[in-house]
């Protein structure tokens, strides 16, 4: 049984790469699992999440919370909420396929603060994915 983890991941990369908007407002395809040293800003980072079971008696199933990173040093916070926007358009409320399970994906909150070198503004995204197998 597969607990869906890398393939939400990959389906959510694949989703936000695809997305001509947001890699144009990044200025290319800035979208990372690991983010090189000296990448340019602003970029956002996909990976961190948490999964709980979530299935029913005859049917396996996960709950998956899934953060979405966003890093800007524009002065303000224009650029970076314009980012957010872009990526909330592509997630929320989506059915990305995930290998054969069903899945719906809802925003539940963001945060957007000021990284401790005073340059970086840190946006963060909080998504809530169901993944039921069919």
């Amino acid at each position: 049984m597969s607990n869906y983890s890398v393939e939400l991941q990959t389906t959510v990369y694949n989703a936000l790469i695809g997305n001509n908007p947001l890699t144009t407002k990044l200025g290319g395809n800035n979208i990372y699992d690991f983010v090189p040293e000296n990448t340019s800003f602003p970029y956002v980072k996909v990976g961190d999440q948490t999964m709980v079971d979530d299935g029913t008696k005859d049917k396996k199933g996960s709950d998956f919370t899934l953060i979405v990173h966003t890093f800007s040093r524009y002065r303000g916070s224009k650029e970076i909420k314009e980012i957010m926007s872009l990526i909330y358009d592509v997630l929320h409320e989506s059915s990305l396929s995930v290998s054969g399970a069903s899945n719906n994906m809802r925003f539940e909150f963001s945060d957007i603060i000021k990284e401790s070198d005073g340059l970086t503004t840190h946006g963060m995204q909080r998504f809530r994915v169901f993944v039921l197998t069919n």
